[in-house]
């Protein structure tokens, strides 16, 4: 039996789509499936069988041919086979998260071609896809169930805040390549969307707890009917890490302690209208080893501390999904969340969103499927200096107003479809953003499908980029950096009128169906960056002090400046299929290359605040699942990952395993290791961030996942 599905499925708004696909009432036929009753819905969701996931059962038992008619909702808003969208696209499904080895979700994207995931120190992880990659990757918009988790005060994602059980998770699908046109800004490099299950789908109750060498988790769920119409869940989730090691192998006990409670109802009250209302509430407390910039200069060099950081946040949301025919239907999403947040190297942050958006999807005839919608965001910041970083404009608010519009034209059918679409937008801040996108997609026979695509995306800038002074490190005398006999010390300058960051991004792709039960998806891309941020001197200052008549350093002044320009490109393959009845396999390889341009109006080069040196040139992934019986199964994650920043983060290849025994059908017990080849390794080194290296330490753990 195929025990993981190979159909994944893609969302492209939650404004308007998820709803779609979640509610029952706007589920289509597929063209060989018939669509289940309510009753035996409800009898999949409780009775799941050999520990398998409620609702997977039904996917795992349908033969291929059934499974690739599927409709699911796709990249041009529709509802649409996976393989004929016009993106590079993989899903994170929810078989794949049951027998993965991650405990987190930054973990679980390991897997996707294309996506670079690296653990910098205690809580802190950067991910991005396709380069550019930070502590706070700016060009990556990751979502939960439609609403964003990007943090415009910092452009990037906390992803240690992504708190949620991961038996919660519906799938996780992820868009290589600009977003913007219906996402609007900040989808530069790609779009992450987490969806949840609807809480009709974890009736009863779901405890999963794991201990290990390294960490703790526990998380419990709980739903249930309040009626034929109307659902619930209501879970909590509690982590502990010990954190990561230093460079003799021993941990810098710095801990992380953090959980998160929270809700999700469901009503039907009518056969047109679906509704969902969801609430979260989370809070963590973490050690970060730092090194400190020693602020006498008679003594230059840094102290190592361990800098106390924590957050607190909430968010609330609601949805309502309307379905007017079967040409026309549409959905009004509105959520307000609010963040605090200390951490070394970042003013302390305060930050509250309120968000509102509104979608129609409208099919006025069988050529044209069109998307359109508008949207109002704002955002009131509030930052506290601390000693590294200096707020210049304590309290800022920006707002966004946009629109977007989005058409789907049938040239031959379905063989044959041109998508143009736009999204423009104004803010306060740098006023009008047009990020259009035109994509192509032909399926040349039933085995061989072509695509390409091209668009435009900006990214705003960050409130520390306008209304921030940083001043947290140095170049020693005579280092290679410095060849003066004096300490340098870099003072960066926050610019109020910075632009944003532009992208032209070029992509074309392949999918073929190869032998019975196997297919290779393939991607590339050309992305041209303008104004990307960059450090550009603007002065020095001697240091003076009163003991001595020579100067003791020099302030080099510089700002954080739109004069960066850069090309990156590369490939990405995935080779998936049955080698028997038991076994499947997945293969993939990320090729990624760069290339610095001068500033366009000066022909200097500048360096780049976030260096593509950060990511891997190459990224080899392979994945077996196999039934050894019927109660026992067996997967395996095996990564290589190149060097980075010049080898400073030298290359690594790791294997996760996870071992499953299903005794009953509402019981699952695993034994799980993580990074079994090697000790300890580095992932990450971020530039201009002032923190000792930290290694991953191998890990092994046990978990217990209960159903009842």
């Amino acid at each position: 039996m195929n025990t993981l599905s190979p159909i994944k499925y893609l969302t492209a708004s939650a404004a308007v789509a998820l709803l779609i696909q979640e509610a029952p009432l706007f589920a289509r036929e597929a063209e060989s499936a018939e669509e289940p009753t309510e009753a035996e819905a409800v009898a999949d969701q409780t009775e799941p069988s050999n520990g398998v996931e409620p609702g997977a059962l039904a996917l795992l038992d349908v033969p291929l041919e059934d499974l690739l008619t599927l409709e699911s909702t796709s990249v041009a808003k529709k509802r649409q086979k996976v393989s004929e969208s016009a993106a590079a696209v993989y899903v994170v499904t929810q078989e794949e998260i049951r027998r993965s080895s991650a405990s987190t979700v930054a973990d679980l994207l390991r897997v996707v071609p294309g996506v670079e995931v690296g653990q910098l120190s205690n809580g802190l992880t950067a991910v991005t896809i396709r380069g550019l990659n930070s502590r706070i990757a700016s060009s990556l918009l990751v979502m939960v169930d439609g609403r964003s988790i990007y943090n415009s005060a910092a452009s990037g994602v906390f992803w240690d805040q992504l708190l949620l059980p991961l038996t919660d998770i519906e799938r996780i699908e992820v868009v290589r390549g600009p977003g913007a046109a219906l996402w609007g800004s900040n989808a530069v490099n790609g779009v992450i969307n987490i969806i949840t299950k609807h809480s009709s789908d974890t009736l009863g109750t779901t405890v999963n707890a794991r201990a290990g060498t390294r960490s703790q988790d526990a998380s419990i769920t709980y739903g249930a009917r309040l009626s034929e119409a109307l659902s619930f869940r209501a879970y909590g989730n509690f982590r502990h890490d010990d954190g990561l090691l230093d460079a003799d192998g021993k941990y810098w006990s710095k801990q992380w302690d953090g959980y998160e409670f929270g809700t999700r109802i469901d009503w039907q009250p009518t056969v047109d209208d679906a509704l969902t209302l969801s609430g979260e509430f989370s809070k963590a407390d973490f050690n970060t080893p730092f090194l400190e910039l020693r602020r006498n200069p008679l003594d230059p060099g840094y102290d190592l501390i361990s800098a106390q950081n924590g957050f607190e946040t909430y968010n609330v949301l609601g949805r309502w999904a309307h379905e007017q025919s079967d040409r026309l239907d549409w959905s009004l999403q509105v959520y307000h969340s609010y963040l605090t947040r200390a951490e070394s190297a970042f003013p302390i942050i305060h930050s509250k969103v309120l968000d509102a958006d509104l979608g129609v999807h409208w099919s006025p005839d069988e050529t044209h499927d069109i998307a359109f919608g508008f949207g109002a965001r704002q955002l009131d910041d509030e930052g506290v200096s601390t000693a590294a970083v200096t707020v210049t404009r304590a309290q800022m608010t920006d707002r966004w107003l946009s629109g977007y519009l989005q058409d789907e034209i049938s040239l031959l059918g379905e063989d044959l479809r041109l998508t143009v679409g736009a999204k423009l937008e104004k803010n306060n801040f740098t006023g009008f953003e047009f990020q259009p996108s035109v994509r192509l997609f032909f399926r040349a026979d039933e085995d061989l499908a072509l695509w390409g695509a091209v668009s435009r995306a900006v990214r705003t800038p960050s409130l520390l980029e306008r209304v921030t002074n940083v001043s947290m490190t140095f170049l020693p005398a005579g280092s290679p950096e410095n060849p003066l006999p004096i300490p340098i010390y870099p003072r960066s300058f926050g610019v109020p009128d910075k632009p944003s960051e532009v992208v032209v991004a070029y992509e074309a792709g392949v999918r073929a169906d190869l032998a019975e039960g196997w297919s290779l998806d393939v991607a590339a891309y050309y992305n041209n960056y303008h104004r990307l941020l960059a450090l550009v001197p603007t002065g020095v200052e001697p240091i003076f002090i009163p003991q001595v008549a020579e100067p003791v350093g020099l302030y080099a002044d510089v700002d954080f400046a739109s004069a960066g320009n850069a090309r990156t490109w590369g490939i990405e393959l995935l080779l998936e299929g049955q080698i028997t009845p038991g076994w499947r396999m997945e293969a993939s390889y990320s090729h990624f290359n760069h290339d610095v341009g001068s500033d366009m109006q000066s022909g200097t080069v500048y360096d780049l605040a976030y260096p593509l040196e950060g990511s891997p040139r190459h990224q080899l992934g392979l994945r077996n699942y196999v039934e050894l019986t019927e109660d026992l199964s067996w997967d395996t994650q095996l990564r290589h990952v190149s060097e980075l920043l010049d080898g400073e983060v030298p290359a690594y290849t790791a294997l996760d395993a996870r071992l499953t025994y299903r005794p009953l059908a509402s019981l699952e017990l695993s034994l799980i290791g993580e990074g079994l080849l090697e000790e300890r390794r580095l992932e990450f080194s971020q530039y201009l961030y002032p923190i000792p290296a930290s290694y991953v330490p191998r890990a092994v753990s046990a978990e217990v996942r209960y159903r009842f």
